[in-house]
């Protein structure tokens, strides 16, 4: 698997926001968005080529029982169901952050692993990329995460959100949008069910830090 890097830290958002946990980033993604905070874990030749357990030998130094499987789009590593299923052999429970724009049908439904699935936004441009049928296959215990910029981001929101049984979460473009705006908006919009969040890492560090 083409791996970009391993660390541990606390996770920034969804269901596990504050936990620490142990974060294996992959190499390479088919979408560019106009907000990506990790364009290095994209573009270039930022990676390592790591088999399964040279992966798994790196989690276990770093002591936690919670895996943060990002990218880049992890679903795009071939050996991903392998490394999933290795990971909860081991004891870890895994947490896959995707892009929403490949299918998700292979890690859904799994014993300790839950997806949590991007809608990209039409600020971002990859709007069309969407793949519409994921949104059914996530299940109560997912999360469908809205990142926005702007009023027609959170619009667009409201088209969506309610197609799926999962979580909802919604947080600010850093920088680009006031906290206050999205609230604002759910409120006046009754989305009682939509869960307001900020990525907490960009509180902690600097926003444009790695390894955090």
């Amino acid at each position: 698997m083409l791996i970009n890097e391993i660390f541990k830290s606390i996770s920034g958002e969804s269901w596990q926001a504050g936990y620490p946990a142990i974060f294996i980033r992959t190499f390479g993604c088919p979408l560019r968005c106009s907000y990506c905070d990790s364009t290095y874990a994209i573009e270039g030749s930022d990676y390592t080529d790591m088999s399964i357990p040279e992966i798994i030998t790196e989690v276990e130094k770093l002591d936690c029982r919670r895996v943060i499987l990002t990218g880049g789009e992890p679903l795009i590593q071939k050996d991903h169901i392998e490394l999933i299923n290795t990971l909860v052999k081991e004891g870890h429970t895994v947490e896959i952050e995707t892009s929403g724009a490949v299918p998700i049908d292979d890690v859904v439904g799994l014993d300790n692993v839950y997806v949590t699935m991007d809608w990209k936004s039409k600020s971002s441009g990859m709007r069309d990329r969407m793949l519409e049928a994921n949104l059914e296959k996530l299940s109560e215990y997912d999360v469908l995460k809205f990142v926005v910029s702007d009023a027609a981001d959170l619009r667009d929101m409201l088209k969506v959100y309610n197609k799926t049984k999962a979580t909802c979460f919604v947080s600010p473009i850093f920088g680009e949008i006031e906290p206050k705006t999205i609230v604002e908006f759910l409120l006046d919009n009754n989305l009682n069910d939509i869960r307001f969040q900020i990525q907490l890492h960009k509180v902690v560090w600097k926003p444009d830090e790695r390894g955090v």
